[in-house]
């Protein structure tokens, strides 16, 4: 066979999957890349939605420099995702543990913690805002039982408000933690927990220096995915607050939503859902540069 005919044939073999992908990989782009670029263009102008944009430059990003509620969403955000980066992966590895040594009946709980997540949001949020009413929700409860000093207005109070409305996307999501942690120990190395008892080693220094260190792919892999979800945080805070009282669970999702739909500055909303792409992307290189040094995803 000749050069130029195995040349060809090989051209041919790696141009077949790319035409398999073509269809795919153009509607991704439609999809994805169109509204990427839009927003792109529309933070660098001043529209209403109606009339046609104007160019201001970098006006919008001075403006985002010095707007005083961008900086409290920001804020919003980071407690929001110091929130979730700590007791739902902490919860779900203890239940995904105790779980993984059952012998029986794994299926079971496997369901149980995960029915939360498979619920609609919209169907939570509002039971849990029918959970925080003060005069007939888990208020009226704990008088009931004379726990009266507990009682708080959940949603209504700046101090805990941003607190309530994270428990309540907590209980919905820490189930699919679970299930990742669950996955992760069905490829850990059973042998060496194995010598490490039988090197006299207790459950807890076998969890320490075994377990948790096979599991760091799956660490990594669910703090990424945490950390990319926390600033993208919208509809729990939509539904049962709307940023209240007093822009105290006011988040980056929510503040752009409402300057495009409410104050009708599409322009400057497309500035805020910028920068939190770049936050994202931020944390995307951060996480590969991890995995460079090792740290397999």
């Amino acid at each position: 066979m000749s050069v130029a005919k195995h040349s060809k044939q090989h051209w041919k073999k790696s141009l077949f999957p790319w035409l398999l992908l073509a269809p795919s990989l153009l509607l991704l782009l439609f999809v994805v890349g169109g509204p990427i670029i839009g927003t792109i263009f529309l933070s660098f102008t001043d529209w209403d939605g109606i009339k046609a944009p104007s160019f201001v430059g970098l006006e919008n990003f001075s403006r985002l420099i010095h707007d005083k509620t961008f900086y409290i969403a920001l804020a919003n955000n980071i407690k929001w995702m110091a929130i979730f980066l700590t007791i739902p992966v902490i919860m779900a590895l203890i239940v995904a543990l105790l779980i993984s040594k059952i012998a029986r009946g794994k299926l079971f709980y496997r369901t149980v913690t995960f029915i939360p997540y498979i619920l609609s949001t919209v169907v939570t949020a509002k039971l849990w805002s029918l959970i925080y009413n003060p005069f007939s929700g888990v208020n009226t409860a704990l008088e009931d039982w004379g726990l009266d000093f507990l009682a708080q207005s959940w949603i209504g109070d700046s101090a805990i408000a941003l607190f309530s409305v994270a428990f309540a996307d907590l209980w919905h999501f820490w189930g699919f933690l679970v299930v990742l942690f669950l996955m992760g120990m069905q490829q850990l190395d059973k042998s060496i927990e194995e010598a490490a008892v039988v090197e006299g080693a207790g459950r807890l220094r076998v969890f320490w220096h075994v377990t948790l260190p096979q599991l760091r792919p799956t660490l990594v892999l669910i703090y990424m995915l945490l950390i990319i979800w926390s600033f993208a945080a919208f509809d729990y805070v939509y539904i049962m607050t709307q940023g209240g009282p007093g822009k105290s669970t006011e988040l980056l999702a929510t503040y752009m939503y409402d300057l495009a739909i409410y104050n009708y500055q599409p322009g400057y909303a497309s500035t805020v859902a910028l920068t939190m792409g770049l936050f994202a992307g931020l944390v995307i290189i951060g996480f590969r540069f991890i995995q460079k040094k090792g740290w397999d995803v």
